[in-house]
């Protein structure tokens, strides 16, 4: 089958298609709480090319959409020819992978492609665990950092499915149209440092949530010194989905954060992923897609544009 493989013990930067990777190997009774899936569609975040081999295994991507062409023998929610989308440990960018049913959902074709559907499961089910975490409710005011990615512009959607009356989205300029349109009530720029200094002196202690998706993913990008300080007292949280190696020191192996900071890692479920779907479909909103071929050139092209970290929206390959 075709597999996008992370070459060398370490991984490398730069993914390799393979044309000759084994199938995997599937069977009812020693896959009993699995589905076999025929992947249409794959999408790749920043953790794909983060992670090296050891880690991740040998092939890419997390994120996939698909239709399932067998069961384990303790499956009772899904059948073989079921539209399914959500996240495989195993990689997502290969023609089939296998995956527990508890890290999928069904989707009708009538309401989402497969390319769509693809799109969904990290971004959008980090930002709706994240939003909870920030106690977002109808009438809340929400700052979304770095708010055109693809985390950032499921964040925008989100809140606005979740009822916040104040949506603040920090971006460059040339995104502020594309925020807006998302649900956004507020931009500020981040490259015009006088704007965003006055942002942030005139709302502190004003902002239930301040969601995070670009401390630690770029640069010398922080935010959270700033961002601390804009939570109304006593209730706002701050949710970041990046940061140093302290951070994640303190947040996963210490737990001694800051009250109110949180360090988001999503946990994929049906659950969520189900309610993704009924939120996009209330207010009306499809995902901005990059959509590349999955070729050599293709891969290449989206993983570079990946790491420029000026994505607008998920970056997905269609392997139909």
């Amino acid at each position: 089958m075709r597999a996008a493989i992370r070459p060398g013990f370490f991984g490398g930067n730069l993914p390799s298609l393979s044309t000759t990777q084994a199938k995997p190997i599937f069977t009812p009774s020693t896959n009993p709480n699995d589905v076999l899936v025929k992947v249409k569609s794959a999408a790749i975040n920043p953790v794909d090319y983060k992670l090296p081999k050891f880690v991740a295994g040998p092939i890419f991507g997390l994120d996939f959409s698909g239709v399932v062409e067998n069961v384990g023998e303790s499956v009772t929610d899904f059948a073989i020819g079921d539209a399914v989308f959500g996240t495989t440990p195993t990689g997502s960018l290969a023609d089939y992978t296998v995956v527990d049913t508890k890290r999928i959902a069904k989707f009708r074709e009538e309401d989402w492609s497969f390319l769509e559907a693809a799109a969904l499961p990290t971004a959008y089910v980090t930002s709706l665990q994240g939003l909870k975490v920030g106690k977002v409710s109808e009438g809340s005011s929400v700052l979304i950092i770095g708010a055109s990615g693809g985390c950032g512009l499921a964040a925008v959607h989100l809140a606005k499915a979740m009822g916040a009356d104040r949506i603040i989205a920090i971006c460059s300029g040339k995104n502020a149209q594309l925020v807006t349109e998302a649900g956004a009530t507020e931009v500020v720029y981040y490259n015009r440092n006088e704007t965003l200094q006055a942002f942030f002196d005139e709302n502190e202690g004003k902002i239930q949530c301040v969601y995070d998706a670009a401390t630690g993913s770029r640069g010398s990008e922080e935010y959270t010194e700033t961002s601390m300080s804009l939570l109304i007292p006593d209730s706002g949280e701050y949710v970041q989905l990046n940061g140093s190696t302290s951070v994640w020191v303190k947040g996963l192996m210490l737990k001694r954060l800051a009250q109110h900071q949180h360090l988001i890692l999503t946990d994929m479920n049906t659950a969520d992923l189900e309610e993704v779907l009924l939120s996009l479909k209330e207010i009306n909103v499809k995902p901005l897609m990059n959509v590349m071929p999955f070729t050599e050139e293709g891969i290449k092209e989206g993983f570079d544009l990946l790491k420029s970290r000026r994505t607008k929206g998920k970056i997905v390959f269609d392997l139909s």
